[in-house]
Order: structure tokens, then C-alpha cells, then sequence
């Protein structure tokens, strides 16, 4: 999905990013789509 969204980054390097930033309570919003951490502890 990421490599469709922004075929001119690195993947990998780029869903690290998504995952650190969601863990901390971020939204990340990359091309049309939006990621968040909805779950609760």
C-alpha cells in the first residue's frame, strides 16, 4: 500500500516511521490514507 501511496520512498523505512509515530498517539495521514492507534490498554 505504502509502495502504491508514494512509489518514490523507501517502503520499509517509511511503515517504521508509521509504526514509531501511531505508538506515541500520532495520526500519520500518507496519500489518502490514515493511520492510527485505536487500541486501548
Amino acid at each position: 500500500m505504502i509502495s502504491e501511496e508514494m512509489p518514490e520512498t523507501d517502503a520499509e523505512g517509511t511503515l517504521s516511521y508509521i509504526l514509531s509515530e501511531i505508538s506515541k498517539g500520532k495520526t500519520i495521514t500518507l496519500g489518502g490514507c490514515r493511520f492510527r492507534n485505536t487500541l486501548k490498554d
